[in-house]
């Protein structure tokens, strides 16, 4: 069963990413929990952020530029909806003008975006929500993701291909053809294996989205960056179809790596 693009399944989490597309074309790699650097020249958002992490919350950022009625609207919006949630999240305003946060601006590639802008991230560094201008009550809610959803956005925005595997109550294998998939030496860098459980009810939402069928064994969902559903399959799926499969997508592969393979 194909699916023409997970980026609509994202499109709460995802599209509201930067409407002029500059953000993750920007991203090579998505910094996680264990990359930040230990020292003490830390920005005051980089040590929020790394500390959030460390205590598996989620990180609001908001850079911002004037202190207009806009910035001032989403700060209060943000506040008003943040403060009573502080187990679980952090936030912090970033002055793009400001030179100790140069790294952090740098890194998410906003200095040319519109401004103010706020991005959630996700304790495992993944982007889940990006909202510019405005944010309200609703939009801050649904940038809070499952764990598996989070790990799939984060090797998407990371340029790397996802193979999903969902599998039955009580199984952890991995496919065959997935592990031979992932064995082809010019893949193998570039595509990231994520297994969950149907039993796992924190991901009822997130194979909702994917739609996959609660019916079936095992499922298999293949995607690729910026947001690419490749396609879905079964558990018997072998590697030469989901070769077949990336290559019917040519350049919607979004990876480097797998444009000159033959296989």
């Amino acid at each position: 069963m194909m699916t023409p693009s997970i980026l609509r399944l994202f499109k709460v989490n995802g599209i509201r990413l930067l409407a002029v597309g500059t953000l993750l074309s920007s991203l090579t790699t998505v910094a996680t929990a264990e990359d930040v650097p230990r020292v003490a020249s830390l920005s005051k958002a980089q040590t929020s952020r790394a500390s959030a992490a460390k205590q598996n919350k989620y990180t609001f950022i908001m850079f911002w530029k004037d202190q207009d009625d806009a910035t001032k609207s989403m700060w209060s919006t943000l506040q008003q909806n943040l403060n009573g949630k502080q187990d679980s999240t952090s936030i912090v305003a970033v002055n793009t003008g400001d030179p100790k946060e140069q790294k952090i601006i740098e890194e998410y590639g906003v200095s040319r975006a519109p401004m103010p802008l706020t991005l959630a991230v996700a304790p495992n560094g993944a982007i889940t929500g990006s909202f510019v201008k405005q944010i309200n009550a609703d939009y801050i809610q649904q940038s809070f993701v499952s764990p598996t959803k989070a790990r799939c956005m984060l090797n998407l925005q990371s340029r790397k291909m996802v193979l999903l595997c969902v599998t039955p109550a009580g199984s952890t294998g991995i496919p065959k053809g997935v592990q031979d998939f992932k064995a082809v030496p010019c893949y193998k860098d570039v595509v990231e294996v994520v297994t969950v459980s149907r039993s796992e009810s924190a991901e009822n939402g997130f194979l909702k989205e994917l739609e996959v069928p609660a019916s079936q064994g095992s499922s298999i969902v293949f995607m690729a960056p910026p947001g690419v559903m490749i396609g879905q399959f079964n558990g018997n799926v072998t590697s030469q179809q989901l070769i077949a499969e990336l290559k019917k997508a040519g350049k919607s592969c979004g990876v480097e790596g797998c444009k000159h393979c033959k296989e």
